[in-house]
Formats: C-alpha cells, sequence, structure tokens
C-alpha cells in the first residue's frame, strides 16, 4: 500500500505543520541548492520544517536542488550537505534533485557521474540517498538503469492516478497543484510505493564511521595523505576536514607538552621514564617534578607516585 506525502521549499512559506500532519505519512523537505555559481546555500525555511516535523513526529527526508556543472561541484555540495544535516536523524533518503537546464549541455554522462559522486559520499555517511528527477530527465540527461540499479528513485510526472509508476520507481511526485490544509497556496505531492521509511529504520549503517579521534591519530601516523590530497579524501569518505585538521592540530600541542603515557603496571617512576626513553636520573626527576607543581623534590615515594600518576594518565608536562 502506497504512502502520501509532500515536498515543501521556502516556496511554501511558513506552514501549519500541525494541520499538515493529519494529512499525510511524510514529508521531504529541501534542504536548500548546490553548485549556483559555486555557491551552496541552505533553503530559509528548512529549519523550521525539520524542527516541526520532528516535535510532531512526521518522517522526513531532504532533497538538495543541484546546479553543479562538474564532478568536483557535486562533491562539495555533497560535503556541504553532510556538515549541514550533522546532529539531524532522517527517516527517508538524502535525494540529489537533477533537473535544471543549465546542466542539460553536459550530456548523459557527466550528469549521472555528479548523482553517483554525490550520493557515494552521502552514503559514505551513513545515510541513505537516491535521485529525483521528472521522466524527460530520466529518458533523455541521465543513465536511468545505472541509477536505478544503484540508489532509490523518485520521478515527476504530473497526471491523474495513484500507482502509475508502481514498480518501476519507488516514489512518484504525481502534482505541483496539491492542496493540504496548513499550506497556503499549491504544494508537490507524491506517493511512495516502496517503504523506504521501515526499511531505513531497520538498516544499520553499512560501515562504521569513525570518531574524529580516530581519524585524527590516522592522519598524525600518515594514513589520509597531506595537504590538498588529505582535505581531498577526508571529504570524499564524509568526514568534516577542518574538525578532523583542528583535533590533529589539538593531539600534535598534546603531545609536545606531555610525555607520552607509559603502561600502567609500572609501580616505579624510573622504570616507566626509562620505558619510554627519558633520562630517569634523580637530577632530572627533580627537574620534571619542578615543571609539574611538585615542590621540594627529594625522591619520597610520596613525590615518586606523584609523578608516576601523572604519567600514567599522560598528563606529566616535559620539561
Amino acid at each position: 500500500m502506497s504512502k502520501f506525502g509532500i515536498d515543501v521549499s521556502q516556496h511554501n512559506g511558513n506552514i501549519n505543520w500541525e494541520e499538515v500532519r493529519n494529512h499525510i505519512d511524510f514529508a521531504i523537505l529541501r534542504l536548500g541548492w548546490i553548485g549556483n555559481k559555486n555557491n551552496h546555500t541552505l533553503d530559509t525555511q528548512f529549519e523550521r520544517n525539520y524542527n516541526e516535523c520532528k516535535r510532531l513526529g512526521i518522517p522526513v527526508g531532504v532533497y538538495v536542488y543541484n546546479y553543479c556543472l562538474s564532478v568536483e561541484t557535486a562533491k562539495s555540495g555533497a560535503n556541504w550537505t553532510i556538515e549541514k544535516l550533522q546532529g539531524k536523524s532522517l527517516e527517508l533518503p538524502v535525494y540529489i534533485d537533477a533537473e535544471d537546464p543549465s546542466e542539460e549541455k553536459l550530456g548523459k554522462r557527466i550528469n549521472t557521474d555528479m548523482c553517483i559522486a554525490f550520493n557515494s559520499i552521502i552514503e559514505q555517511s551513513g545515510r541513505w540517498a537516491g535521485v529525483y528527477a521528472n521522466r524527460n530527465w530520466f529518458n533523455n540527461f541521465l543513465y536511468k538503469d545505472e541509477i536505478k540499479n544503484r540508489y532509490t528513485t523518485w520521478i515527476a510526472t504530473y497526471c491523474a492516478g495513484t500507482n502509475k509508476y508502481e514498480g518501476e520507481y519507488d516514489m512518484w511526485q504525481n502534482s505541483s497543484d496539491g492542496h493540504i490544509d496548513g499550506i497556503n497556496g499549491r504544494v508537490d505531492t507524491n506517493y511512495m510505493y516502496r517503504d523506504l521509511i521501515a526499511e531505513i529504520g531497520n538498516t544499520k549503517e553499512i560501515e562504521h564511521k569513525k570518531s574524529v579521534d580516530e581519524i585524527a591519530r590516522e592522519v598524525i601516523n600518515g594514513q589520509w595523505g597531506n595537504g590538498e590530497d588529505r582535505k581531498r579524501r577526508l571529504q570524499e569518505a564524509g568526514y568534516n576536514y577542518q574538525e578532523v585538521q583542528n583535533k590533529v592540530n589539538e593531539m600534535l600541542n598534546y603531545n609536545n607538552r606531555y610525555y607520552k603515557k607509559c603502561n600502567s603496571n609500572f609501580k616505579s617512576i624510573v622504570d616507566a621514564l626509562n620505558s619510554i626513553g627519558v633520562n630517569s636520573s634523580y637530577e632530572n626527576r627533580k627537574k620534571i617534578a619542578l615543571k609539574n607543581n611538585i615542590i621540594n623534590y627529594s625522591g619520597t615515594a610520596a613525590q615518586n607516585n606523584q609523578l608516576l600518576e601523572k604519567l600514567k594518565s599522560g598528563r606529566l608536562i616535559r620539561i
């Protein structure tokens, strides 16, 4: 049985979601648009629409209108999308909206590759990705079968009925002239044939996304390259480059300030310092103690234990 829903943007104004929720099963919200003069722009109503749908328990997905004219710009748009969706939960996919006349001259291959580039990055972030296009675009400006084999698809063509594309596409935008209580003017209406809400709800992320700390350690160990290559690889893998780089800088400053942690099994500060290659002589320990605010160090058991506990916890300041 199909589900009925709407897709909305800032053009629909200030929506009364309290009224709307009684008439729909889901909503697809425009996040914004990407690639317009190489800029990416947030829909002015997105945050309010998202928060209202969450408050009222309306299942949501998002779409991003594509103005991009190159694969690289589409990748940049995907990373911007991930950033704007950070901390937000979706019950439906992230769709790239492929239909702008400026892209028709690019041909099927580039238009298809832009969809794949965008969606690959979205999927790497752990979200579902899909493609929205009208019938003309699916037939003439995209490699339709290639897209359908890889992603959930949403077609737009306006005519009567409720099941015209059942079995051919997962969702059909059947009208731009719908009328729903709570929305002033017209609104796009849709029928969903595939229960994406249930599928996405029952599907765990395909790949565990590592924490910023884990990725930063890998960067320090040389696993992500350098410079622009590092930036490109991190962004394509769905990570926020600046966030990772800030953590790397923080860790490097930390490593320059503190001695490396020793094994927690050590009972002697002398043995513990020796294990990490630090001079453990009395005179050197006295300097380390002073640096760590252990005054009048004389090598007592209590003072040595203070040094040892700091070293075990990674908080022993270097001299």
